[in-house]
């Protein structure tokens, strides 16, 4: 009996010993805890479709409230966010997105830029560049830049079309520029990543990349993609390299950052995320189709999509499939991550070939916040400051670093 009964006590400390390095795997394993666990998004319903009766022209673009929808017959509709609803529809043409904000809508139409009220639609104003304009517009605090065929990119007054400076860079300008604090970085095709001086449109500095780069990131420094299939961390001081990844294609569209990783696409159909500072791969997942546009982060997860009809999720932390959306149709633009105004809200809208808008939401969620570059210096209404009042943004400075 004392030896079966020893028996029985090896086993029990067996299995005791087993259940407790169980435990501390578990434990130990990021997703084990609660708090590791990705935000719930999906599954997600469809609560409104509108059919626009064409295809986009060009991308959306999404304010708030309502989304504006170039068409292909000339036409631009603004549809309610929160119900699919058409506020209005006007004629007017682009083969661009347009720019929102600051209360207004700015259409790029071969030499022109016009401005309209977001309530109505209604000519706030109205400006001839003197050449084709060649790139989708950004507007972003107060300043509204525009590339244009002859090489030239120009800021205007967005308030009222007043132009500030144009400044010639010798090359084709087709990918939309950013702005960082004080800076403006255009993406030249030929290669060239260029830094100006927002205020006068000085250039401070170029660098010039074996491909032609996608639309700059700017936050402590640059991060973009090129064509060349490397990932580029660029230092913002003078554009020297601080790291680069190599992949197996392009790069598609514009990176999405976290606190602690960059998030990209490339044409290999790999999502990757690295590390922010080092640039140390995290993580690598193939994609279900070629994507179109960089991925968007919510809560903590990464979305991609491209041309075919499927939204999938990652976690941001590991990479793991979270969920998949997919529409009834191929898309015509990348989709759009809805955080207000909607009580519905986190959602997603999506765009697809032939002329449809269907907003999807999960049931409660709470308000998304995105990190983005610096803001820019405020530039508002020429009758309140003096332009070198407004333009007073102190400099950033940084630590020398190395080139790579």
């Amino acid at each position: 009996m004392s030896v079966h009964g020893t028996t029985i006590s090896c086993q029990h400390l067996v299995l005791s010993t087993a259940a407790l390095i169980v435990a501390l795997v578990l434990s130990a394993y990021p997703f084990a805890n609660s708090q590791d666990l990705p935000a719930p998004f999906f599954p997600l319903q469809e609560k409104w479709a509108v059919d626009l009766g064409n295809s986009p022209s060009a991308q959306p673009a999404f304010g708030e409230e309502y989304a504006y929808v170039p068409l292909e017959n000339g036409t631009l509709v603004a549809i309610a966010l929160t119900d699919g609803s058409v506020r209005w529809r006007m004629a007017g043409s682009t083969d661009f997105a347009p720019a929102v904000g600051n209360g207004i809508l700015v259409v790029a139409h071969e030499t022109v830029l016009l401005a309209l009220n977001l309530i109505d639609a209604t000519n706030l104003w109205q400006i001839e560049m003197n050449a084709q304009i060649s790139g989708p517009p950004l507007l972003n605090g107060g300043w509204l830049i525009a590339v244009l065929a002859n090489g030239e990119i120009v800021a205007l007054r967005a308030s009222d079309g007043v132009e500030l400076w144009r400044q010639q860079l010798d090359g084709e300008l087709t990918v939309r520029p950013s702005i960082g604090g004080n800076e403006l970085y255009v993406p030249v095709d030929d290669g060239r990543v260029i830094s100006l001086e927002l205020a006068s449109g000085h250039v401070l500095w170029e660098r010039r990349l074996s491909g032609s780069p996608e639309e700059v990131l700017a936050l402590d420094d640059l991060f973009v993609g090129t064509t060349d299939n490397y990932f580029y961390r660029l230092s913002h001081i003078d554009g020297r390299t601080i790291w680069r990844w190599q992949t197996g294609g392009d790069i598609v569209g514009r990176a999405a950052v976290d606190e602690d990783r960059v998030y990209f696409v490339s044409l290999d159909n790999i999502l990757r995320a690295l590390d922010r500072d080092s640039g140390v791969q995290q993580w690598r997942r193939p994609l279900l189709g070629r994507p179109i546009s960089g991925p968007q982060i919510t809560l903590d997860l990464t979305l991609v999509s491209g041309i075919a009809p499927t939204v999938t999720a990652f976690s941001t932390r590991l990479g793991l499939p979270v969920g998949i959306l997919t529409g009834p149709a191929e898309f015509a633009a990348p989709v759009h991550v809805m955080r207000v105004p909607s009580p519905l809200a986190p959602g997603l809208v999506l765009t697809t070939g032939d002329g449809q808008l269907f907003g999807y939401f999960s049931a409660t969620g709470p308000v998304q916040f995105s990190l983005e570059s610096p803001p820019p210096p405020l530039l508002l209404l020429p009758n309140l400051l003096k332009l070198e009042d407004v333009l007073s943004f102190p400099s950033r400075r940084y630590e020398e670093r190395g080139p790579f």
